[in-house]
């Protein structure tokens, strides 16, 4: 891909992007009805027991503290450029 094709692109995706993410977010802003499911006791009980699980999890992840000099978790170089002979 040469550099005037990548400029192409990326100018049309960041026209066309904002435009998607504008009238996606206009359909979650419009009311919806939902649908409450009906669920025996043994059922809501499982699901209080996953949600209190999740939410243990989430806050035991969010409580650990990462140090700063971790390494990425992978690197790469960039492939050198052969250099053209006149």
């Amino acid at each position: 891909m040469k550099r005037r094709e990548f400029a192409k692109r990326a100018l049309t995706a960041a026209v066309i992007v904002p435009a998607a993410l504008r009238s996606t977010l206009q359909e979650k802003d419009a009311p919806k009805t939902e649908s409450k499911l009906k669920l025996s006791p043994a059922q809501e009980e499982a699901v209080k027991k996953a949600t209190e699980n999740r939410e243990r999890q989430l806050n035991q992840m969010r409580s650990r503290v990462l140090p700063y000099d971790l390494e990425p978790a992978f690197v790469f170089a960039a492939k050198p450029r052969e250099r053209k002979k006149r």
